[in-house]
């Protein structure tokens, strides 16, 4: 796997660009992000958000290559719903992207490009993205009235820009903000504190945390200080 940095213009639209080679998707949490990808052989398609992490094969003609959309653009990029992307992933007509890996990635980027003008993200639900990023523990009827909608009005709004409901995308930005803590923590040569990195991740103790990481990943958060992919791992800000 090789994950590379995204270039200036395009960090509204895209959070990250990957190359993954091998025969299987590695282990790492899920992503509420929609990606395209684009297949060895230039097709395109398009991968619908995670709350559980995924599994399964990776292509056999040769390395697999993403662009993670930032969550809210899909729609305006490519004129489908986020909710309508099927999490296995379906075709999209984005013209042939053959070749080498670096220039399917070239491909797919520039397609972006040519498409950044006319992307609308709905503001509102932008508004909350970032809210629930800064607390993903916060109830959502709370960042639904800061944003002046109802609860069911952003149910709908946040379901057609992101493809998840508002309470299972925090529910994954937690996974996320626990993984990060406890990752910056170990790095400074600590033992993670999981009590206290659940209460900060927005959980209400350390067995709901560890209930949330088995559910979504089958796996306790100590797994994956030491394996964690790219691919639908890292964290999607709005």
């Amino acid at each position: 796997m090789t994950a590379l940095p995204v270039p200036a213009d395009l960090t509204r639209l895209v959070a990250g660009i990957w190359v993954l080679d091998g025969d299987v998707v590695p282990r790492g949490l899920p992503q509420p992000a929609v990606d395209l990808l684009v297949m060895p052989d230039g097709a395109g398609r398009l991968a619908g958000p995670e709350t559980r992490a995924r599994q399964g094969a990776l292509p056999k003609d040769g390395p697999l290559v993403g662009v993670r959309l930032r969550p809210g653009t899909v729609t305006g990029l490519f004129g489908v719903a986020a909710d309508e992307v099927p999490l296995a992933g379906a075709p999209i007509e984005v013209g042939q992207l053959a070749g080498s890996a670096t220039e399917r990635l070239a491909g797919a980027l520039a397609l972006v490009r040519a498409r950044a003008g006319r992307c609308q993200v709905d503001e509102r639900v932008r508004i909350v993205l970032a809210a629930m990023h800064a607390a993903p523990g916060a109830p959502v009827d709370r960042h639904a009235a800061e944003a002046g909608l109802s609860e069911r009005q952003l149910r709908r709004r946040f379901g057609v820009a992101v493809g998840l409901r508002p309470k299972s995308y925090a529910r994954v930005v937690r996974l996320h903000r626990a993984l990060a803590d406890a990752r910056a923590t170990a790095a400074r040569g600590e033992r993670p504190n999981w009590a206290a990195i659940a209460v900060r991740s927005g959980c209400y103790d350390q067995s709901h945390l560890l209930a949330e990481f088995r559910h979504a990943v089958g796996v306790p958060p100590t797994t994956l200080l030491a394996d964690v992919r790219f691919l639908q791992a890292s964290t999607c800000r709005a």
